[in-house]
């Protein structure tokens, strides 16, 4: 969701590429760390296996064999192993939470439930352990519902250096003339209040091949302290089945066509709607790499007869790849890169869009044993490239506008009980065009309660 509702941020040509060259050493560093961690935990894991066998019976030996396996992404394992141990006591509660966890994890939904169940039902659970089971089992039954339904919601306050985004460098070209921006047009810092929804309904049609039809939307709202003809409204919703595309020859492979549509409100009135279809493929390489490509086209409205409006109505086609990595246990890489055409009525409003997004997201444990959900921070940068066809004459009749933009920043996600928590975020967004109206930085710190359901 990131990738949608967070502002941009860009640079120069140059900057782009050395921040790319940057971003891909920083990369290789990172992996290259987590791939000797990886043959390091390989060892200690063939290592402990090897004691477990000599002592089947012994706890700690097992719990640490576990541990490692789980980091590893070795759920058959770990399972493996507290099956084993439960074998030969069947009333250890905390192996019966574990088994639920990690058949949770394995999407083995009735598996979870029965050893959260039979957890539950032990006379020696611990408060802990209790609240962990109780957070994770309603989530373990919804799983099973052919109807199910869960949101996302974060509220809070947002401050920016630049929320007008007015240009940078005080100027403003008109007819090929820069003029002196007014004081009352330059840049103004401004605190909002926002509110942020992500709503989700999946219904399995409880056939063989395991299709469902999904629903999406989103929805986001701005009240500005001072700028109040910059409040911005946006809702988005798409809807679709995702479909088996060859069960048998190609398992967990799934192809959705869907139909979406929205609408953007900017200081209280409409400003652009969009209506399209699209048509996404899931490719699951294996349990820890995930990818599918995506096409998309939108007719999109711009309620503007605005002649130096970059964007006006017309069609936009999308096509995409995503992709998703788990890493290890608790790291998570999401990427994606597209390609969108803008087919405008004027040359100078018709654009080819180059982007690359991406997010590492870092789970950790909560600092307090009675919080049972694990704290996240993510990382992310987003890069995208705008070239318009022609130049706009009533800008510049000579210099088609060319947009570099950049966003880099940090999300940060702290649970706090089952359903309630904090979000915050800052983001640092460069526009670098060549044309001085587009030029533009801003800084922004976000905070707010958060819920799911």
């Amino acid at each position: 969701m990131w990738f949608r509702v967070l502002p941009l941020l860009a640079g120069s040509r140059t900057q782009a590429v050395s921040a790319r060259s940057i971003w891909a050493v920083c990369a290789l560093v990172v992996f290259a760390d987590v791939n000797s961690a990886r043959a390091q935990d390989a060892a200690e894991q063939q290592q402990l296996f090897q004691q477990m066998v000599r002592s089947p019976a012994n706890h700690e030996v097992t719990f640490a064999y576990v541990k490692v396996a789980t980091a590893r992404g070795d759920y058959e394992a770990a399972i493996g192993a507290l099956e084993r141990l439960l074998f030969y006591n069947p009333k250890l509660t905390r192996v019966k939470y574990e088994l639920g966890a990690l058949y949770f994890r394995l999407g083995s939904y009735e598996m979870a439930k029965r050893y959260f169940k039979e957890a539950l039902a032990s006379p020696d659970i611990d408060a802990i352990t209790k609240e962990r089971i109780e957070t994770y089992l309603p989530d373990t039954e919804k799983q099973l519902q052919p109807s199910r339904f869960s949101g996302f919601a974060q509220t809070g306050i947002r401050s920016q250096s630049n929320a007008s985004f007015a240009p940078g460098g005080g100027v403003l070209r008109l007819g090929g003339q820069d003029l002196a921006l007014l004081p009352t047009a330059r840049q103004k810092s401004d605190i909002n209040w926002f509110g942020l929804v992500g709503l989700s309904h999946d219904y399995d049609l409880q056939n063989q091949r395991g299709d469902i039809i999904e629903t999406r939307a989103v929805g986001y709202l701005t009240e500005q302290s001072r700028l109040k003809d910059l409040n911005v409204g946006f809702v988005d919703v798409s809807f679709g089945p995702r479909l088996a595309l060859a069960p048998e020859l190609l398992p967990g492979v799934t192809i959705k066509p869907y139909v979406v549509g929205g609408n953007t409100w900017v200081g209280g009135s409409s400003y652009f709607s969009t209506v399209g279809v699209g048509v996404g493929v899931k490719v699951p390489v294996n349990d820890k790499f995930t990818f599918g490509p995506d096409f998309e086209w939108r007719r999109s409205d711009f309620r503007t007869t605005d002649p130096v409006a970059g964007f006006n109505s017309g069609d936009w086609y999308t096509t995409s790849l995503a992709a998703s990595w788990n890493i290890a246990q608790q790291i998570k890489l999401d990427a994606r890169g597209l390609y969108r055409r803008g087919d405008s009525a004027f040359a100078f409003q018709s654009f080819d869009q180059w982007a690359m997004e991406a997010a590492l997201t870092l789970e950790f444990g909560p600092p307090f044993v009675w919080m049972s959900r694990n704290w996240s921070v993510a990382p992310f940068v987003r890069w995208i490239e705008t070239r318009f066809d022609a130049p706009n004459p009533f800008i510049d009749p000579l210099i088609a506008r060319n947009d570099n933009q950049w966003s880099v920043g940090a999300l940060f996600n702290a649970p706090v009980t089952k359903n309630f928590g904090i979000s915050a975020a800052v983001q640092y967004d460069k526009t670098n065009s060549s044309l001085p109206n587009y030029r533009l930085e801003n800084f922004s710190v976000m905070f707010g309660p958060t819920a799911r359901f």
